[in-house]
């Protein structure tokens, strides 16, 4: 299987090293690693790393530019974003599978909520089906991964101190970085008060210090679900 991954920065899905072409992850991939892991009984990125390919923003920015025309009309400017980000990387996703000559891929999209006005639940719903649709119209297995409202809202509900517990109100926070006791904030006081370097959850995920099974919020559970249903039995 090869795993196709792209996000918005090096805090999320992780960073290419241009030193030695090689990938390094963060805390968003480890999730995606740890489900695959749940199923399957072994970590890609530990096994197999060669099967995994990273696409910086960047570069999917390029591929999308080439994109002259999609179903958009109907489209909200925001809704129509996140579908094109989806295209272009079902595109980069079916050339890397031609020169891997391996046709059993696996997309994931990682895009935080907090660009938009409103976290709401029908907002959330909006985007999700956007970016499905569009790995569904270029037929690519594809999976959306858009926390609610943010990266930070699933790692802090694992951080706090009642661990997993009434995680839910989380999504109903803004993801607005300016606003007062914002989601990013907060995940950095829960950090220093623990005494927890940002790259030290990369290795909770994966002792299961942070437990993925625990984490019960619906932007992140349906993640799973569906990354989940695309992996073999």
């Amino acid at each position: 299987m090869h795993l196709v991954v792209s996000g918005e920065g090096k805090s999320d899905i992780g960073i290419g090293s241009y030193e030695n072409n090689t990938f390094i992850p963060a805390p968003m991939y480890y999730l995606i690693d740890k489900v695959i892991e749940k199923k399957l009984s072994y970590s890609i990125y530990d096994l197999t790393p060669e099967q995994i390919t990273f696409i910086p923003k960047v570069e999917l920015i390029k591929e999308c530019k080439l994109i002259k025309s999609f179903a958009g009309k109907k489209r909200g400017k925001e809704t129509g974003f996140f579908y094109k980000n989806a295209i272009g990387l079902s595109r980069i996703t079916r050339k890397e599978c031609k020169k891997k000559n391996d046709n059993d891929a696996i997309a994931v999209l990682f895009r935080d909520l907090d660009g938009t006005q409103s976290t709401s639940s029908d907002v959330y719903d909006k985007k999700i089906k956007a970016i499905e649709n569009a790995f569904k119209t270029e037929k690519i297995q594809g999976v959306a991964m858009i926390p609610n409202p943010k990266s930070e809202a699933w790692l802090i509900c694992a951080l706090k101190k009642s661990k997993y517990q009434n995680c839910g109100v989380l999504e109903e926070r803004s993801g607005n970085d300016n606003s007062p006791n914002n989601l990013k904030e907060e995940l950095s006081q829960i950090l220093q008060k623990n005494q927890i370097e940002y790259n030290d959850i990369n290795e909770m995920i994966k002792n299961g210090s942070i437990d993925i099974d625990k984490i019960d919020m619906k932007s992140y559970t349906y993640f799973r679900g569906s990354l989940e249903k695309l992996l073999p039995i």
